[in-house]
């Protein structure tokens, strides 16, 4: 799994991404007016061979835990649904 692979498929499910390499993350959301919808940011940062997912819930941070691109897409559609 790299960022690249996961990037490309986010975004032909219509999710926006954006890399950014100092903090060697990729920054997802839904877009809205060239933007990203307020309540719809997420974070992705690969550990090891797996990938997390770290997002808010109001004010608590979540982190999730992904193996495969597959559950984390999974995941990322019911979490955060682009309708």
């Amino acid at each position: 799994m790299n960022y690249k692979e996961i990037s490309e498929k986010l975004e032909e499910l219509g999710y926006a991404t954006q890399f950014h390499n100092l903090i060697n993350s990729l920054t997802v959301g839904i877009p809205e007016n060239g933007n990203f919808k307020l309540d719809s940011i997420f974070r992705i940062e690969k550990n090891g061979d797996k990938m997390n997912v770290n997002y808010f819930t109001g004010q608590i941070p979540v982190e999730k835990e992904f193996k495969t691109i597959d559950e984390l897409l999974k995941f990322i559609r019911q979490v955060f649904p682009l309708n």
